[in-house]
C-alpha cells in the first residue's frame, strides 16, 4: 500500500474514532450567561415590537369586519376579540416601557417604602413529635428516562420525586391554609405597578452541596431554560410571555415582574434558583452531558452519584446541614434521612415485599387492596396500619385523551360517540366497588373554577351509534364492529400502563364500547413507553393524567394551539398538548386565563374553556375519589398535631407531604414482635378532619 493512501486511512479513522467518542471534561463546553443575557434582552425586544405589529393589524382588520357585521352575534363575537386584542396590545406595550428582560441594579435602587411580609403567622406544618432519622423504602413501577430537571423525557412521573415535591422555591404555597409563606426568599413585597414582586432572600439559604444562593441564580433558571442549547419549547414560550422582567439588586434581592397584575402574585413570580457552579459546563450537549447528573437544589433531599443505579433504584438523602431544617414550615417535615425508590415493574411483586416489610408504604386504594389483599395477618397482628385519609386537592384527571390528529379521531362526532361508548361507570363499579365517583369535566376540585354546568357524557349506546352514523359508519361486520360504506372499521388503539388494574379497567372499557359498535385495540405498554408516545403524539386514545396543582387550574399547556402544531402546521412533539387540539377561540381565552388580574377574571374564562373542552369530545372524563387509603408499617408515624392532622389537606397521595418519619424505637420493637409473635392492637383509622363538609362534633353542635 501507497503511504499516501495508509495515511488517509489513518486520517479517517482517527476523523472517525474522535467524531464518536463521548464528550471528555477537557473538551466541555462552557456556560455563557454573561453573553448569552444581553442578546436574550433583543431577542424579547424584537419579539414584543413584533407581537405589536401584529396586535395592530389584527385589531384593525377586527374593526374592518365589526363595521361591516349586521348580525348581533357576530357582532358581539368581533367585540370580545376587539376587547381581548386590545388588553393584549396594551399588555405588549407595557412590557416595552419596561426596559430590558435582564437588568442588575444596585441595592440602593430599590424602591422606597415596600411593605414587606413574611407569612410568620401561618400555622406550623406537621408534628413537633416527628423524629428525623431512619430510612422510608417504597417503589416505582420504572425507571425514568433521563433525571434531568428540563428538556426531552424531562417531564416523566418520577420528576416530583426528585424535584417538584421537595425543591424550595422563593416562596410556596401553605399546604393546608394556601396562603403565601417564605421559602428561599424570607421577605416578599409587591410594588406600585402590582406587577412586581421584590424578595428578599434568606442569607442562609443554600443549595444542598452547600453553595450559598445568590440573586443571580434565578436567572440561570431562565438561562438555562430559554437558550438554544436545549429543546424544552413549553418552557421557552412561558419564560418569554409570563415573565416580563428579571432584576437583581445586589447580592440581597431580586425583583421579579410579571407582565400584569393577577391575583397571588408573589407565588406566580415564585421560582427556584439554578446554580451556575453545576451548570459551568452547559452548553449545545446539555442533553447528553447531564442526562444522568442530578443538580444541586435548595431541597431536603439529593442524590448521591453512587445512590442513582439504572434500572433498579435511586435512594434521595437529606443534605448534612441543610439550611432549612430548624425554620418555621420545614422543620417538622422531611424527617427521614434515606428515601429509597426501588424499581419493581409487577405491582403484585411490590405487594408482597410490603408484606413482607421491605417496603413501608403501600397505596391501597383500589378496593382489590383495600377489601381483599390487606385483609391480612400483619393488618389483624398490628404490624401493618390502615388509613382513611380525606384531602382538598384538585382531582387528577385519570381519563381518555384524544388524539384529534389521528383518523378517525379528527372527526368530531366519532370523539362525541366514543365519549357515549365508554362506560366509566362500570369501571366505578366493578373495579373501584362504587368507591370512586365520574369526572365531571377537565377540572374538579378547583371550587370556584369548576364549570357546574359540565357533566361527562353519559354510556349510551344509542346516542354513541347515533353520532358514528354521522360520520359515516352505517354498516357492521360479522363481530358488530361498525363500518363505512368503504368497509373502513370503527378502530381506535387505546395506550396504557400495563399494570393489572389499568388492563382489567381498559378491559370493561373495550367489552363495552363493543356494545356500541367501537373497538378499542389495546395497547399495554411498559409506563415509560407510554410517556414517550403520548409526549412524541403517537397515540390514537392514551389512558393518563396530569398532576394538578392549586391554586388555579391550567389550561394553556394543554389546550393552546401554539402547543400542537408549529408555524408550518406540523405536529409539535414534547409538549402537553397531547390532544393536537387547536381552537381560535380556545387560544383566546387560555392567553386571557394566564393574563387574568382578578378571580372573577379567572372564573369567566374557566367556565367557557371547560365548555369548549366538553363541546370538543377530545376528553373523556374518567374517574376520581376523595381520599387516598394507604397502608404502612407501624414504624411509619404520622403527624397528629393541633395543625396537622396525618397529613395536610392541599397534597395528593399523603407521602409526598414528608410529614412522616421513621421511629427506629417502634421499628426495632415491631421486629421483635414478629420474631417472638407478640401481636398489637390493629389499626385502621378514618382522618377526615379535612374532609369537605365535615363537621367535628363541637362543630355540629353534638
Amino acid at each position: 500500500m501507497k503511504p499516501a493512501a495508509l495515511n488517509l486511512i489513518l486520517l479517517l479513522v482517527l476523523f472517525f474514532v474522535q467524531s464518536c467518542a463521548p464528550p471528555v471534561e477537557d473538551e466541555a463546553s462552557e456556560a455563557d450567561f454573561e453573553k448569552w443575557y444581553p442578546e436574550y434582552n433583543r431577542y424579547v425586544r424584537n419579539w414584543l415590537n413584533k407581537q405589536v405589529e401584529d396586535i395592530g393589524t389584527e385589531t384593525k382588520k377586527l374593526q374592518e369586519e365589526y363595521s361591516k357585521a349586521i348580525d348581533d352575534n357576530l357582532k358581539k363575537k368581533l367585540k370580545s376579540s376587539l376587547v381581548d386584542q386590545q388588553k393584549l396590545l396594551k399588555r405588549m406595550q407595557s412590557r416595552l416601557e419596561m426596559g430590558d428582560y435582564f437588568q442588575f441594579k444596585d441595592k440602593d435602587e430599590l424602591p422606597e417604602g415596600l411593605s414587606w411580609e413574611d407569612g410568620s403567622g401561618q400555622p406550623e406544618i406537621g408534628d413537633p413529635a416527628a423524629r428525623k432519622g431512619g430510612a422510608f423504602r417504597y417503589f416505582i413501577s420504572s425507571f425514568p428516562p433521563t433525571i434531568r430537571p428540563f428538556g426531552p423525557n424531562a417531564n416523566n412521573s418520577f420528576r416530583g420525586e426528585l424535584y417538584d415535591n421537595v425543591e424550595i422555591s422563593l416562596v410556596e404555597l401553605h399546604p393546608e391554609t394556601g396562603r403565601i409563606i417564605p421559602g428561599v426568599a424570607k421577605e416578599w413585597a409587591v410594588g406600585k405597578d402590582g406587577r412586581t414582586v421584590f424578595f428578599r432572600l434568606d442569607p442562609e439559604a443554600k443549595y444542598n452541596d452547600g453553595v450559598s444562593v445568590k440573586p443571580v441564580d434565578f436567572m440561570w433558571w431562565v438561562y438555562i431554560r430559554a437558550s438554544d442549547n436545549v429543546v424544552a419549547p413549553w418552557f421557552k414560550q412561558y419564560i418569554r410571555e409570563q415573565f416580563a422582567q428579571f432584576s437583581v439588586y445586589g447580592e440581597e434581592f431580586i425583583a421579579i415582574s410579571l407582565p400584569e397584575p393577577k391575583p397571588k402574585l408573589a407565588y406566580f413570580a415564585s421560582l427556584p434558583p439554578s446554580a451556575p457552579h453545576f451548570y459551568k459546563q452547559y452548553g449545545p450537549d446539555y442533553k447528553e452531558r447531564y442526562q444522568w447528573r442530578v443538580p444541586p437544589t435548595t431541597a431536603a433531599y439529593t442524590v448521591k452519584p453512587e445512590d442513582l443505579v439504572k434500572g433498579v433504584s435511586i435512594t434521595l438523602s437529606r443534605a448534612e446541614d441543610w439550611w432549612a431544617v430548624d425554620k418555621k414550615f420545614y422543620r417538622y417535615r422531611y424527617n427521614a434521612d434515606r428515601i429509597r425508590y426501588t424499581v419493581v415493574r409487577d405491582r403484585s411483586k411490590a405487594w408482597e415485599l410490603f408484606r413482607a416489610g421491605e417496603i413501608d408504604y403501600f397505596p391501597i386504594t383500589l378496593p382489590e387492596y383495600w377489601y381483599e389483599k390487606s385483609e391480612m395477618p400483619p393488618v389483624f397482628d398490628g404490624f401493618v396500619e390502615r388509613y382513611t385519609w380525606y384531602n382538598q386537592f384538585p382531582r387528577i384527571p385519570w381519563s381518555l385523551y384524544l388524539n384529534s390528529a389521528k383518523p378517525p379521531l379528527d372527526d368530531l362526532d366519532v370523539r362525541l360517540g366514543i365519549g357515549h361508548a365508554t362506560n366509566w361507570q362500570k369501571v366505578i363499579d366493578v373495579v373501584f366497588r362504587g368507591d370512586a365517583s365520574r369526572l365531571p369535566g377537565w377540572t374538579k376540585g378547583y371550587g370556584r373554577f369548576d364549570n357546574p354546568d359540565i357533566t361527562a357524557r353519559p354510556f349510551s349506546i344509542g346516542k354513541a351509534r347515533e353520532y358514528f352514523a354521522k360520520a359515516g359508519y352505517v354498516k357492521e361486520d360479522e363481530n358488530g364492529i361498525l363500518m363505512k360504506e368503504n368497509g373502513e372499521r370503527l378502530e381506535v388503539a387505546l395506550t396504557f400502563s400495563n399494570i393489572p388494574v389499568r388492563a382489567k379497567m381498559m378491559g370493561i372499557l373495550k367489552e363495552e364500547a363493543l356494545k356500541a359498535g367501537l373497538k378499542f385495540i389495546l395497547d399495554g405498554l411498559d409506563h415509560t413507553v407510554v410517556y414517550k408516545k403520548e409526549m412524541q403524539k403517537n397515540h390514537q386514545a392514551v389512558f393518563s393524567a396530569w398532576g394538578f396543582q392549586p391554586p388555579y387550574p391550567r389550561y394553556y399547556e394543554y389546550f393552546h394551539s401554539s402547543n400542537a402544531y408549529d408555524d408550518k402546521g406540523n405536529l409539535k412533539h414534547n409538549t402537553n398538548n397531547v390532544f393536537s387540539f387547536a381552537d381560535e377561540r380556545m387560544d383566546q381565552l387560555a392567553v386571557a386565563f394566564r393574563n387574568a388580574r382578578t378571580e372573577d377574571e379567572l372564573e369567566e374564562y374557566a367556565h367557557e374553556m371547560q365548555r369548549i373542552i366538553h363541546d370538543s369530545g377530545v376528553y373523556v372524563p374518567g374517574y376520581m375519589t376523595e381520599f387516598s387509603r394507604v397502608g404502612c408499617w407501624r414504624w411509619v408515624r404520622w403527624p397528629d398535631s393541633e395543625f396537622t392532622e396525618f397529613c395536610p389537606p392541599r397534597t395528593y397521595v399523603p407521602f409526598e407531604s414528608y410529614v412522616y418519619w421513621i421511629d427506629e424505637g417502634i421499628k426495632k420493637e415491631t421486629e421483635e414482635a414478629r420474631r417472638s409473635g407478640k401481636k398489637f392492637s390493629e389499626v385502621q383509622a378514618v382522618k377526615q378532619r379535612y374532609r369537605i363538609g365535615y363537621k367535628t362534633k363541637e362543630e355540629a353542635g353534638e
